[in-house]
This record gives C-alpha cells, structure tokens and sequence, in this order.
C-alpha cells in the first residue's frame, strides 16, 4: 500500500502508537531534547523493503530515527555475538521465533508503560507541531490473543512476558507445476497425503532411468540437506497427526499412540527416497529442491512465501500455483506449520521505550504494517488482515492457513535439533540406525539435549 496525503495527515493528527490505549504528555522543548537514534538489525529485508514502515513511524516520531542494517543469514549469529562482545548490541533485532529461548537472557520484555516523544499538529487556524513526552500503555496479554494469530501468542510470551512480535507469519505450503501435472494427466493438485501419493504412484510424475537416477521428481520429500526447511516438513507431518510434540521437552514417545505415529510418519518421509517403494522420487544427489523446482523438473515443492517472491523475480517459463499443505486424510482438524521471525528488544539498549514504541506501532497498526506486508507480497500476522489477504492471489493460500498454523520447537538451539533429525535419518539410509524402540528412543535423547539450558 502506498502512503498517501490523507493517510499522513490521519497519523500526524491522531498517532500515539498503533495500539491507540491513552497516555500522559507533557510538553518538550525541542531544541533542548537529545535526539534519539535506534539500532535495527534483520536478515532477509533490504533497507528498500523496510524504508516504508519506518518512514511512516519516524514522520510521528521525528526526534526518533531508525537505522535498518541487513546481513547475511550466515554472517548473522556472529555479527549479533561480536556486537555484545563490543557492548554494541542493536536496540531492536530480528529471530526466528523458534530461537526465542536461545536469545531470552539477553532481551528485555515488554514494558507495561513507555515514555516516548510524540510531535503532533495542533490548532486550528494557525497549525503548530507540538512534541511532547508522551506514558504510553504497552500491549496487554490479552491485546496479544485479540490482534494476533494464536501462534504468535503461543511463541513470544513466556511467563506472562512479551518479549517480541512478528510483521508477518509465514506457514508452509504446496507448490506445484502445473505443466508436469498436465503431461501426467492430473486435472488439479493433491488435495492430501492420500491423493500424493497415489499420483506419484500411478501417474509417471517421478520419472526413474537406470541405476535408479531420478531425472523428473514427483515431490521434494525423504532427503535432508537437499530439501529446503525438511524439518518443516516432518514436523508439518508430525503435527497434523497429532504427534505430541509441544512442551518443555521432547517426548513424543510419551504414550503409545503417539510413538506410534512419530515413527509412522518418519518411515513413510523416508520411503519417497527408497528405490524400493512405488513413490520413489528423491536422492542425495539430487540438486536444491528449490532449484529443481525453478528449473521445471519437480511437479511437488513445498516451500514458504519468500519462495513463491524469487520464482515471480525468476520468469521461469512455466506454470506453476499454490496449494494448501497435504493434509492427513481422516484427521481432525487442518494444521500447518508456522516459520517466522519476531523483533526482540535487546535487553542493554539504553532507548528501550523508544525500541519498544517501535515495535509496537510497527507491528500492530494495519495500516502501517501494510506498507510492508503488501510491497513485499508477505502474509499476514494481524487477524484483521486475513480477509483483506484472501482477496489476494498472491497471499491467498498463506492467509487462509495462519488461522491454524503453529509449530513445537521450544529448545535452546533449534540448529542443532535440526542437525541431529538430519542426522538420524542419514544413518537410517546407510542402515547404521533403525526406526525402531532403541532407534527412536536415541532420536529424542539427541533432540532432548538441546532442550537443555545453556550456561549463561
């Protein structure tokens, strides 16, 4: 959404922060207040894509000013490690949500109230801009559960404890070639796991020559380092049967219909990289799941929304659409899985009310959260937004899954965990380990350890 005059003049006359609760102010003197600078790092947002939303909060704030850096997704841990080694650690920073106990230490929670400058334009004849310290009320618990999917809240309050919140919930969903389905004789995408796997059994979509080498595959599933986000996938799987996976440790053995399904479904992700089996359809030497998918060669990926931007910035030159994520046939319920990031406030900012009037203003307000979601075709965190992302073609499949999205990490180090699943199902395949008791049992062992708490 572009800003336009009116909406600016609504927020220069009207904006405290995007909540809209009551506050105290008392007038300052501009000349003699110091200018407040925050410092704002992410990872996968340019300067270009963020310039919008902090324009429109500094034209409220102007003694505040953001400064948004980048890095790269694997410089990044080190740039934030390096910074609190310096004793020069951002006010306000991006994290996966599944890292938020890793990082909890060091962050500061919400506070009740802030205490923040606000210039607004007042009068009616001759028109001034006053700026004046404003206590501002925080977002209540409450607030959380009402302006946000219920994933966020399940995520980012600990102990009854804000301690961030997201722009945009991405889920994972199915996309699929058109094309291939087509020259298959397949009218529309599976609608489930059942109706998966009977296309890529009975259809040719995964084409097989000698030696077993996969030249078309039917869908992106049994491999690990080759398929972008596999522990979603699994863990996609894992949830929508019910697999009790949520809690302060990892025990999804922890009755018998669970351990049941836990390995249930961990044999069935692995038969699609079994020569063996009808739905044969990956192996290691396989390129990047992705780019087999922008290259026309895979009629199943499953992927998240930042995906679906680099095929559009990509041309590639055939069909492809989204889908809902397969769901188990029979199961009670659609459950999908949520990967997304929060904004945290470092807990050693010396401007922690500014940082948090922010993240707030930035986060909740739909009109000014628009101006990044709909630039940068991101779905929506906001339950307001959902109906108006519907109407989207570009957003469509990801609003209409937000609502039942959620996920199960709540350990110290979700790297790790991943390494240790890639791990295991690596030696299966080299026959080292089993999906049995003693199999399964050593499985959530290794994921238990990361569950540990570092020392600080």
């Amino acid at each position: 959404m572009k800003p336009n005059k009116i909406f600016t003049l609504v927020l220069l006359s009207t904006l405290v922060f995007s909540a809209g609760f009551g506050c105290k102010q008392n007038v300052l003197n501009k000349d003699q207040f110091k200018p407040i600078t925050l410092e704002y790092w992410g990872v996968w947002d340019t300067p270009e894509q963020m310039s919008k939303v902090i324009s429109a909060y500094q034209a409220t704030h102007p003694t505040i000013k953001v400064n948004y850096r980048n890095f790269r997704y694997d410089e990044y841990e080190s740039k934030l490690l390096a910074a609190a080694w310096d004793n020069r650690v951002p006010d306000i920073f991006m994290i996966p949500s599944v890292d938020l106990k890793k990082y909890q230490a060091k962050l500061s929670s919400m506070p009740k109230v802030v205490k923040i400058p606000i210039t607004q334009v007042q009068g009616t004849i001759k028109k001034e801009s006053i700026t004046t310290l404003q206590t501002v009320n925080s977002l209540s618990l409450q607030d959380i559960k009402e302006k946000f999917v219920q994933v966020v809240n399940d995520d980012a309050v600990i102990e009854n404890k804000i301690y961030g919140l997201p722009y945009s919930v991405d889920t994972l969903v199915t996309f699929y070639n058109s094309d291939l389905l087509t020259q298959a004789g397949i009218p529309e995408p599976a609608k489930d796991l059942d109706e998966l796997v009977e296309q890529i059994e009975k259809s040719g979509l995964s084409k097989i020559g000698t030696n077993n080498q996969v030249y078309q595959a039917g869908v992106a599933l049994g491999g690990t380092d080759n398929i972008p986000r596999f522990f979603d996938i699994l863990s996609a799987l894992w949830m929508e049967n019910d697999v009790k996976l949520q809690g302060d440790e990892f025990d999804p053995l922890k009755d018998v219909t669970s351990a049941k399904r836990f390995a249930d479904i961990l044999t069935f992700y692995t038969y699609f990289a079994d020569p063996t089996k009808a739905v044969y359809s990956w192996t290691e030497d396989l390129p990047n799941a992705f780019e087999l998918f922008a290259q026309g060669k895979l009629a199943y990926f499953f992927g998240y929304s930042y995906h679906a931007d680099e095929l559009r910035k990509r041309g590639v030159q055939f069909n492809w659409d989204l889908e809902n994520f397969p769901q188990t046939r029979g199961a009670e319920g659609d459950r999908y899985y949520a990967n997304y990031w929060l904004n945290v406030v470092a807990k050693n900012s010396p401007n922690q009310d500014a940082a948090w009037n922010f993240v707030q203003s930035v986060t909740t307000d739909p009109s000014l959260v628009s101006q990044y979601l709909e630039p940068n075709n991101k779905p929506t965190a906001l339950r307001s937004l959902i109906k108006k992302q519907l109407e989207n073609d570009q957003t469509r499949v990801f609003a209409s899954q937000v609502l039942q999205a959620d996920n199960w990490y709540a350990g110290y180090n979700a790297a790790q965990a991943e390494i240790y699943l890639a791990d295991f199902i690596k030696s299966y395949f080299k026959k080292e380990i089993q999906i049995d008791n003693k199999g399964l049992d050593f499985l959530v062992k290794r994921l238990n350890q990361t569950y540990n708490k570092p020392n600080e």
